[in-house]
């Protein structure tokens, strides 16, 4: 069996299923593409844009953004005018009642004051029904911490943008890799078709012979048990193609109970693809990554002007009116109204807080300072990655060119060996090990073609470039 992974990454636009058919003698007896004939094969554009459009994860980042808008929306709701009303309706059940110096029986004359009277009375105060209505309205005039908040969101929301982008393009890559790598496989099981093709022709001849009495009957049975064994692999293969499908569905979000059919891999359109669009310059400013540190670094600034600001004064203005309505009924000699209206300017100036807000201050300083180390780090890991990609990309199609030179002359060879049997010039033994160097050759193509796609979508995606297989 193929040591196959899913691949991780993406690469150009789909290929014709036209131009992309391998030609083969030998048509496939078991070929998974034979699943279903009446569904259009998913391009690699479809594919992507389905999964854009409908990846469980894609779709939680649209609600991300979509919350980030309204959290500005309610700190810019929190520096515009406040403005509340109110009303009310009292019946005094009892009323307030309270005691104060006797002054009634000290303020009458000498003659008619009670010696006895006590030092204290008592006196209920209000009527029995009151109401009011009014309103109020406040303005944030000087709140330093509140506008640097505004910002905060600001910059919240690109983050959460940038984020979305970073998250879009791993899901390019994956459901790339998953695309490319069920080409591959389908490849593979192609070219499998073609060794059990050329097992069963060998095996007619063989028992033409053996019925003549020119061939032994262990030697068939040794070319049976090579046929099944390749049956075996072949078939453990497609079962690795429809996991790999499976896989694909859950990253594009695709029904799990629907079928999807991919077009055949169009090689040379691919090492095309791979030749004049893979190497992409290099530009540290293109990478999200590095977009996104650079917003957490403005974010650790905008924190520490947040501590700094928690030390300046608030200055806010606010009014108020209200009309107020008493009496025991609320008509006649007892009923009273009066307004009330207020406006106030208040300032609100820190003095002491424990020291939390220097130390908030000072812990948001070592903060920026971290990241300022970090950034170099970081720019020289991305460098990095993309200097690997590179060389794993030119690597892996060295060996893809050198593979499939190999595989041409292991076909050579058997054709000729082959011919050779027929006329009697070769041996079995030489046939079954051409055909057996023909079966690895093959095999190590195909691992040297899904190790070179991978390192293709891995440099596409080290450059910042990943989404362009989109178009």
């Amino acid at each position: 069996m193929l040591g196959f992974m899913p691949l991780t990454a993406p690469a150009q636009e789909p290929f014709s299923p036209k131009e992309s058919q391998v030609q083969n003698n030998f048509p496939p007896k078991e070929s998974p593409a034979k699943e279903s004939t009446a569904q259009k094969p998913f391009s690699l554009k479809e594919c992507l844009d389905y999964a854009v459009e409908h990846n469980d994860k894609l779709q939680k980042d649209k609600l991300s953004m979509e919350s980030a808008v309204q959290s500005k929306r309610e700190i810019v709701g929190a520096l515009l005018p406040q403005i509340n009303a109110f009303s009310g309706l009292n019946y005094n059940i009892q009323k307030t009642t309270i005691a104060m110096p006797n002054f009634v029986n000290s303020m009458m004359p000498p003659a008619m004051q009670d010696p006895d009277a006590p030092k204290y009375m008592t006196v209920t105060m209000g009527m029995d029904y009151g109401a009011n209505w009014g309103g109020s309205i406040s303005q944030q005039i000087v709140n330093f911490s509140l506008f640097n908040a505004l910002s905060i969101a600001d910059l919240s929301g690109e983050m959460t943008e940038i984020g979305a982008k970073i998250n879009t393009e791993d899901v390019i890559a994956q459901t790339a890799g998953l695309y490319y790598s069920i080409q591959v496989l389908t490849y593979a099981v192609e070219l499998f078709d073609e060794s059990i093709a050329l097992m069963d022709r060998t095996l007619q001849m063989l028992e033409v012979n053996k019925a003549s009495g020119l061939m032994r009957p262990v030697d068939v049975k040794q070319l049976k048990v090579n046929k099944i064994n390749l049956e075996t692999e072949k078939l453990s293969m497609i079962q690795a193609i429809d996991i790999q499908k499976n896989l694909l569905k859950i990253q594009m979000g695709f029904p799990m109970d629907e079928k999807i059919e991919l077009p055949p891999i169009n090689i040379k359109n691919m090492e095309e693809e791979i030749l004049t669009n893979a190497l992409t310059a290099f530009d540290m400013s293109s990478q999200l990554s590095f977009k996104m540190f650079k917003s957490r670094q403005k974010m650790l600034d905008l924190q520490y002007k947040a501590a700094v600001y928690g030390t300046l004064p608030m200055l806010s203005l606010s009014a108020n009116y209200a009309m107020n309505y008493m009496g025991d009924d609320f008509k006649g000699e007892t009923f009273h109204k009066f307004p009330v209206s207020a406006i106030s300017l208040n300032l609100r100036v820190p003095i002491f807080t424990g020291l939390s807000k220097t130390a908030g201050i000072k812990k948001a300083q070592i903060e920026r300072q971290k990241s300022l180390r970090d950034e170099r780090s970081l720019s020289q890991s991305l460098a990095m990655a993309y200097g690997n990609a590179l060389m794993s990309l030119e690597q892996s199609r060295k060996i893809m060119d050198s593979q499939k030179r190999n595989k041409e002359m292991a076909q050579e060879v058997f054709d000729v060996i082959e011919n050779n049997y027929k006329e009697g010039i070769s041996s079995l033994s030489d046939l079954l090990n051409a055909n057996s160097a023909l079966i690895r050759s093959q095999m190590n193509y195909v691992n040297a073609l899904s190790g070179c796609m991978k390192a293709y979508i891995d440099l596409k995606k080290s450059n910042g470039t990943i989404s362009e297989i989109k178009k």
